[in-house]
């Protein structure tokens, strides 16, 4: 009989031990209010991939694009462009890109959560550091 009450307490020792731990993996998952969007496009002629980032924390969110080309040993070069967006929560949920007929920009059209659109118009020469 003792060996019964025994292992009933030590099961139930181990079942609140795991639940404690699922609660808290729920807590540290739900507090987690840092959010990094990242989006890819690739142009039309297929020479340029576009990687659009958004990086969201408390009072703000960041945004960024990173321009691969092919280098002249045809090696991926990496271009950063600063996107000027203000936002407090993520606007980078849906996006339509527009590229120019060169291929020296897009426009970014994008909406927020809640519906909201704007647009951005990215020109890869005036707004990015090689």
């Amino acid at each position: 009989m003792k060996r019964r009450w025994i292992a009933i307490i030590l099961g139930s020792a181990v079942f609140l031990a795991l639940a404690m731990l699922a609660v808290l993996g729920a807590l540290f998952f739900a507090a987690d209010t840092t959010g990094d969007a990242r989006h890819a496009f690739t142009s039309p002629s297929g020479q340029i991939d576009l990687y659009l980032v958004e990086t969201c924390e408390p009072g703000g969110c960041t945004h960024q694009a990173v321009i691969e080309v092919p280098g002249p040993d045809l090696a991926a070069r990496q271009i950063r462009c600063g996107i000027d967006i203000e936002a407090i929560e993520p606007v980078f949920i849906n996006i339509d890109l527009v590229w120019t007929p060169n291929e020296s920009g897009v426009l970014i059209n994008y909406q927020d959560g809640d519906g909201r659109t704007g647009s951005h118009a990215l020109d890869f020469e005036r707004d990015c550091n090689a």
